[in-house]
């Protein structure tokens, strides 16, 4: 896919994100690197974003980069760092809905719990769970055609564990943003795909959650939850607010 490469578009639904930031979401999503690389390459992108960004955007812009941050944390099981970064992608979220509220920052905040009810306690999450959904609501009456809002709350269908899952719901919310005219960037018609196939393979129906990932693959060929589910291995949701590709711990089928 083409990447833009101009360094002043707004990091907003409907543009493809700045050329210096893509380089540490695809490294993220094409597991490309170990936690110290991602860190580090999300340290350059964020002083480009000081330099590029403000207000809101720059607020945005620094809560995703924690927020992938944390997840490469996550990928090597470093709880605490994990959930340092995905507090501060949290915290700047907060702060840039209380700038300014928009859908990126609302998809942030909801973004960065989701993956917080993975590493707090019990209690936490029953304090805190709902809030995903909330702030994904609020979100889209910002951008009625923000993905990113639209999908975690479809994952929720599919991630619960039993009996809070309704898998077949899940797979035909995620379909329809596909064909709604929503505003999809290239992650999020990754964790479309990802997330269609792993609720088909919940379902038992291996065909069609083959050919959902090989259009995952397509875009990520190396990624390794992808990979992980084409081998027989699968994500297990943690939560019930457990959503996204990267949430939950893996297990054989």
């Amino acid at each position: 896919m083409v990447l833009a490469l101009c360094l002043k578009v707004a990091f907003v639904g409907a543009k493809e994100p700045p050329g210096w930031f893509t380089p540490l979401r695809d490294a993220v999503y094409g597991s490309a690197g170990d936690a110290a690389y991602i860190a580090r390459l999300g340290g350059e992108v964020e002083e480009h974003a000081k330099q590029e960004l403000s207000g809101t955007e720059l607020f945005n812009m620094l809560s995703y980069c924690e927020f992938l941050i944390a997840k490469a944390y996550l990928t090597e099981k470093n709880h605490d760092q994990a959930e340092r970064h995905f507090q501060r992608g949290f915290d700047y979220a907060d702060s840039s809905v209380k700038d300014k509220p928009t859908a990126d920052g609302y998809r942030m905040m909801a973004e960065n719990i989701s993956q917080l009810c993975t590493l707090k306690s019990t209690a936490w999450v029953i304090a805190n769970g709902l809030k995903v959904e909330q702030y994904a609501k609020k979100g889209l009456k910002y951008d009625k055609r923000n993905a990113a809002c639209s999908f975690l709350i479809a994952a929720r269908w599919v991630y619960a564990p039993a009996p809070f899952h309704n898998i077949n719901k899940g797979i035909n919310e995620m379909k329809k943003i596909l064909s709604d005219s929503y505003d999809l960037q290239k992650e999020d018609y990754f964790n479309i795909y990802y997330s269609i196939a792993y609720a088909y393979n919940r379902n038992k129906k291996a065909d069609e959650a083959k050919s959902w990932l090989e259009k995952a693959l397509d875009i990520y060929p190396e990624n390794s939850d992808a990979l992980n589910l084409s081998q027989g291995r699968v994500r297990i949701a943690e939560s019930i607010n457990s959503v996204g590709s990267f949430n939950a711990v893996t297990t054989a089928e």
